[in-house]
């Protein structure tokens, strides 16, 4: 059997959100021959799977780039299945003239309160395509023995108590915690005993982060911060952040993750494994449509009409003693000193 998966929503965050996806019909059909074509960079991830037989990367997010990349796979593999999470640039079409079967609609009439991922499984469920027993997989990195003991090294050199990532950035500013917040989280994790490190390719941020008493984490490719992650895991580590392909690679990675939701609700884009807490910021919020996030009026701008200064109030509201107990509940508070 040959199964072709068609990820390329563009984002990093869009992949990880398609890994329980990859990992149920992987485990659903053992020894199919499963390509997976998706955007570049974020394909290394997948370097690790050695139950792929390719992964195939798109350079660019424009149809041509991937139209030009998906169409010659599909047309030499002409496989048994494919799936694509994206209904954009023709790929349903193409996805239906090359294949026995063709399922290219994972985005249909989603609940406002059922994760995004979960939703897709649950629909290939229906379609009978993977088995139900793998309905709620979790969204997983698989690393090599020598990138956990490198992300292992990397952690020591940082510290040797508990680690917390904190992850101040975002690929959107409407989905931005204030750094003011980020600051007094901070000092309420020095003050708990937890060593929290600032992970950002922004050396502004890193540096304010640091000025506040926070370990600035060097600039890491994927896999390294993978590996870094997991390693925090295997200490007992927490994450912090908001919705953001990073914090999702934290968290396949098994770190435990809180996460701070603002523009995007927790109930369709949170984060899942033990340990993960979501947080919604401003559950009320009158302008914010839970499944239609880019047809918000603060989306593309950060503009938020319901603020004076304009600056999001969602995610404003998320109070730093609040994203602080829940960093320091549980097993980790019981082993902080």
């Amino acid at each position: 059997m040959r199964i072709v998966l068609v990820d390329t929503m563009g984002g990093l965050g869009d992949l990880l959100l398609a890994l329980p996806i990859l990992d149920a019909l992987l485990r659903s059909h053992p020894g199919a021959e499963t390509t997976v074509v998706t955007t570049a960079p974020w394909h290394e991830l997948l370097a690790g799977d050695d139950r792929l037989h390719r992964v195939v990367p798109v350079h660019g997010r424009d149809a041509d780039a991937v139209i030009g990349t998906a169409r010659p796979v599909l047309e030499r593999l002409r496989p048994d299945l494919a799936v694509t999470t994206n209904r954009q640039h023709g790929l349903p079409d193409l996805l239906e003239r090359t294949a026995t079967r063709a399922i290219t609609d994972l985005w249909r009439s989603p609940p406002a309160d059922e994760l995004v991922d979960l939703r897709m499984l649950r629909i290939l469920v229906e379609e009978g395509v993977v088995d139900p027993v793998f309905a709620s997989v979790l969204p997983r990195i698989r690393l090599r023995g020598d990138e956990l003991a490198a992300g292992g090294r990397l952690l020591d050199q940082l510290t040797t108590d508990r680690p917390v990532l904190l992850f101040p950035d975002s690929g959107m500013r409407v989905k931005r915690w204030p750094m003011t917040a980020w600051t007094r989280l901070v000092a309420g994790l020095l003050v708990a005993g937890a060593v929290p490190l600032a992970v950002s390719e922004s050396p502004e941020q890193r540096a304010d982060l640091a000025a506040a008493g926070a370990v600035p984490v060097p600039p890491l490719g994927l896999r390294a911060l993978a590996g870094l992650a997991a390693a925090a895991a295997l200490r007992g580590g927490r994450a912090v952040g908001g919705d953001t392909g990073p914090v999702r690679l934290a968290a396949a990675s098994g770190l435990p993750v809180v996460g701070l939701f603002g523009p995007t609700v927790a109930g369709r884009y949170g984060y899942r494994g033990p340990g993960a807490v979501d947080l919604q910021g401003y559950p009320g919020c009158e302008v914010r449509t839970p499944t239609a996030i880019t047809e918000q009026e603060c989306w593309w701008t950060a503009r938020c009409p319901l603020a004076a200064d304009h600056e999001p109030r969602c995610m404003s509201a998320l109070d730093p003693d609040r994203v602080l107990a829940a960093v320091t509940s549980g097993a980790f508070g019981d082993q902080l000193p």
